[in-house]
């Protein structure tokens, strides 16, 4: 059974399936996504719920969910889902439309971590924990936050003098690619 959509709720659509590649008229409501999700929990709007924001035209509060946010793209609910709807490919062309509208999370501290994790594993091919506990902190005005971690840290050998400094991994260049590829095919490039 396919969805009705009205056409005055196409725009929102549109722009959502022409991002994530999914014809959202596809989803049965089953709620088979919502129910596998391991992250459903932490959600203020379940998978299926977000496919009925978005059929709906609720783009405001949805753009600003918490939800869009804490998607992790494991993709266990495509693997689930009878009509094979990728919510994962849904929730990242929905965190890409936030952040280009600006649009303001309320899950702030996870978008703002993605940021940063994501930068450091463009730049060095890994990710980087000693400077990305430090950009969080920074970028929060949290400048002491965690500061006396690092020499119970220190002392107890889980990290040492040379974590200090992130380290490049040998053909970062395919990482590169990787996030180029990526940038390419959502059309930022």
């Amino acid at each position: 059974m396919k969805v009705d959509i009205l056409p005055e709720e196409r725009g929102l659509i549109e722009a959502v399936e022409k991002r994530s590649g999914q014809d959202l008229s596809d989803c049965i409501q089953c709620t088979k996504c919502s129910g596998i999700c391991p992250f459903s929990t932490y959600m203020d709007y379940s998978p299926n719920q977000i496919l009925e924001m978005i059929i709906h035209g609720i783009k405001k509060p949805l753009l600003q969910s918490k939800s869009i946010q804490t998607c992790i793209g494991c993709a266990t609910c495509e693997a689930n889902c009878p009509s094979e709807v990728e919510m994962y490919e849904i929730m990242q062309a929905l965190r890409d439309m936030a952040k280009e509208e600006g649009v303001e999370s309320r899950e702030k501290d996870i978008a703002l971590f993605n940021d940063i994790f994501l930068d450091a594993v463009e730049k060095y091919g890994k990710s980087h924990e000693v400077g990305l506990m430090i950009r969080l902190n920074i970028a929060k005005k949290q400048y002491l936050k965690d500061m006396q971690l690092g020499p119970k840290m220190f002392i107890k050998g889980m990290v040492g003098v040379g974590d200090v400094f992130p380290h490049k991994i040998k053909n970062r260049s395919e990482v590169e690619k990787i996030f180029k590829n990526v940038r390419k095919e959502r059309g930022q490039i």
